[in-house]
């Protein structure tokens, strides 16, 4: 009999390696996770068997993957998979300076790369717009996921259970009048996103800023990224908008090719 519950949350993928599948489950938990988590809560979010948890985690800490704490005796993610982390970025935002160049060179806007970190957004390269009138995120800066546009575009793409545990953890804060609050409606609007390809951002995180993104995806189809401009709601209208939606949608396109070359070969 299969150790794991029956919530499908761990259901194996065709031609993938069940043990390891489950690994990454739990690695995952972790890394959304900003508190130390037991073997029970780690396999209640990753749909596993408590025996299966444990059995795995024994192993990701031996290699340096997963920490236990041993006065709680609580789990965090190691320092090697920090390091991997690091590292991934790192070579992530050298690589994208093309695209966003060409992003910023054909929109007249700054545009921005960003990653998914545990419940944030964090902005690791961008291409400032030569205006004078510009947004400007610094690398590093993080902001939450459900009011900027390349943070919707990250949850877009992500599992439902991750969604979820994500909502859970940030409450979707109140940024202006126009941030989504109401997670029924933020998933209606994840769906949407999914459907057509890019998110918008109409003064969510910010009154008088307006932000299109689109995904980034990595070989196996994951997303790893999200790809944005941003500017001035007078210089992105409707119409402006309607326009670059193509243009973005292309880049993001192109960069995922590119990206997937690179880490197959």
């Amino acid at each position: 009999m299969s150790e794991s519950t029956d919530n499908g949350l761990s259901e194996q993928r065709p031609g993938g390696v069940q043990s390891l599948e489950r690994a990454l489950d739990i690695l995952e938990v972790l890394g959304r996770s900003d508190e130390e988590l037991g073997v029970s809560e780690i396999g209640e979010e990753a749909g596993l068997a408590n025996g299966t948890v444990h059995r795995l985690l024994a192993t990701l800490t031996y290699r340096g993957y997963a920490r236990q704490n041993p006065r709680g005796r609580k789990y965090t993610l190691g320092v090697k998979t920090l390091i991997l982390a690091s590292s991934a970025r790192e070579r992530l935002g050298p690589f994208s300076q093309p695209f966003l160049r060409e992003l910023m060179e054909a929109s007249g806007e700054s545009s921005n790369l960003a990653t998914l970190d545990k419940t944030s957004v964090i902005y690791l390269e961008q291409a400032p717009s030569p205006r004078m009138v510009r947004m400007f995120t610094e690398p590093g800066n993080r902001v939450s996921p459900h009011s900027s546009g390349t943070g919707k575009v990250l949850l877009a793409y992500q599992p439902p259970h991750v969604v979820d545990s994500i909502l859970r953890q940030t409450e979707l804060p109140r940024f202006t009048r126009y941030t989504i609050t109401d997670p029924a409606t933020l998933k209606e609007e994840l769906h949407l996103i999914r459907e057509q390809g890019y998110a918008l951002d109409s003064e969510e995180m910010e009154e008088g800023v307006r932000c299109l993104a689109a995904p980034i995806f990595g070989p196996d189809g994951s997303i790893v990224a999200g790809i944005s401009l941003s500017g001035p709601v007078g210089r992105l209208g409707d119409t402006r908008l309607e326009e670059l939606i193509p243009l973005i949608k292309r880049i993001a396109r192109e960069f995922s090719e590119s990206l997937s070359q690179t880490l197959s070969t």
